[in-house]
């Protein structure tokens, strides 16, 4: 478990770094994960979380940064799980309005659909200062999360680190691979210092390395 900011965690360990699944809180009782991760990875992900926090049933929501596999994977052990714990724990679900109907085809269970809708900069919760910001193409509905009070964005699969350095993930697995590309421009519209990409090795990126990356975008 690596603490980025006062309220962001990253869970990790060996095995992990395919998929970090992020947690967002400020009273250490109300838990946001963003993502689950991978099916394969989740018992991991849950014993971290269960030595840092005490119980998996302080998890009050997760939300998806977009319906892919290795980022919903877990899901559906995790609320098995938190069942078992307690029955009658609620467990909000939010994904962008956008992805919920692609989303759906993939998760079949009615118990793990989406029952919260957001729309593009809705608070997911002011508190936490944590907004969605909809960066689609990779997915039609792929969130980023920004979180205002820490300057950091985590861009889900928008923007990836690999062998040193900025890509985005290969073609033939998005949605729209050119509105991928404009969209891009999105993230240079709000306030962060840091973002953090969804994929390999845990890394902290500068905003300028960013908006360097998404110039050469902008020329090809």
């Amino acid at each position: 478990m690596i603490q980025i900011s006062e309220n962001l965690y990253a869970v990790t360990a060996k095995g992990l770094f395919w998929v970090p699944v992020f947690v967002v809180t400020k009273n250490n009782e109300n838990l946001t994960l963003i993502d689950t991760g991978m099916k394969n990875h989740i018992n991991i992900v849950m014993k971290k979380i269960t030595e840092k926090w005490g119980s998996l049933d302080k998890i009050k929501r997760i939300v998806f940064t977009h319906r892919h596999m290795d980022h919903v994977g877990g899901l559906a052990k995790l609320v098995d799980e938190i069942k078992k714990i307690n029955p009658e724990h609620k467990i909000e679900i939010v994904i962008h309005k956008d992805e919920a109907s692609h989303y759906a085809n993939e998760v079949k269970r009615i118990d793990l659909q989406p029952n919260r809708l957001v729309e593009h900069e809705e608070y997911i919760d002011e508190e936490l200062n944590l907004k969605g910001i909809h960066v689609p193409g990779h997915t039609f509905g792929h969130l980023c999360l920004l979180l205002e009070k820490d300057q950091i964005m985590l861009l889900g699969d928008v923007i990836i680190w690999i062998l040193g350095g900025l890509k985005q993930v290969i073609e033939k697995v998005h949605d729209d691979w050119n509105l991928s590309q404009k969209s891009l421009e999105i993230l240079l519209n709000y306030e962060w210092e840091t973002g953090i990409p969804s994929h390999f090795k845990l890394k902290q990126i500068p905003r300028h390395q960013i908006e360097n990356y998404i110039s050469t975008i902008r020329k090809k």
